[in-house]
């Protein structure tokens, strides 16, 4: 290799690790700022009212998610972040499971509310850490982690995609606490479930397409987690 390749290479590395150390450094900033307004998350939730038909009430369920950041959020990155891991299937059946899980649960008793809403911002944070992570990126430990490891990869991925789905659960009681008083509930839970399968679905396509076109789809991936987090505790 000649010199001047040398150095060339030598230069794209040093800028590929400014970047990096940029976007954690932004990441890290937008969490430690956002730590006093964290008890005004859940924010959005523009649903609209349900006069009681089953019908109106499977629409006001998908609006749902559409409406509350934190749920628009957490579904799209999840879809992310499982399809990195390889384990869209598995998360799909674990954030499903913890959804029903969570409605079911929170109608029968009742739920702290602050409780519920500082699970769903730690639920988000955690993705977001997640998603700027080289831990949780198949490609990139195909590359850059040896067998030995590679089992302890796995284990820590089912344990990912097992927390998960218990967080999950937070946001599955946050839509039954937020059922309209003139919802038919049946119907708001499967318009719900509808929304967030589909969220879940369309951050899969968003991370085939970052892998598929993108050359560095994880500092794209660590931008948009970034703007999700910034999104969810100032708008």
């Amino acid at each position: 290799m000649s010199t001047q390749a040398s150095k060339t290479l030598t230069k794209n590395k040093t800028a590929k690790n400014l970047s990096s150390q940029v976007t954690r450094t932004l990441a890290l900033s937008s969490l430690l700022a956002g730590l006093p307004t964290l008890v005004f998350a859940h924010p959005g939730h523009g649903v609209m009212t349900a006069d009681g038909a089953f019908g109106n009430s499977v629409l006001s369920g998908i609006m749902h998610p559409l409406t509350g950041l934190d749920h628009l959020v957490l579904a799209l990155g999840m879809g992310m972040l499982l399809t990195q891991m390889h384990s869209f299937k598995k998360g799909f059946v674990s954030l499903s499971l913890g959804l029903v899980a969570g409605f079911a649960l929170s109608l029968n008793m009742s739920l702290n509310s602050t409780f519920i809403e500082s699970g769903i911002v730690l639920s988000i944070v955690l993705l977001t850490m997640a998603l700027m992570s080289r831990y949780f990126n198949i490609r990139l430990n195909n590359n850059g982690i040896n067998q030995s490891n590679e089992a302890s990869v796995k284990t820590w991925h089912n344990l990912a995609i097992v927390g998960f789905g218990a967080l999950a659960m937070l946001h599955g009681a946050a839509h039954a606490i937020e059922v309209p008083a003139n919802s038919n509930t049946t119907g708001f839970f499967i318009g719900m479930i509808i929304a967030m399968l589909g969220l879940y679905t369309v951050g899969r396509g968003v991370a085939t397409y970052l892998n598929t076109h993108l050359q560095d789809s994880l500092m794209i991936q660590r931008v948009l987690a970034v703007v999700g987090l910034c999104s969810v505790l100032f708008i």
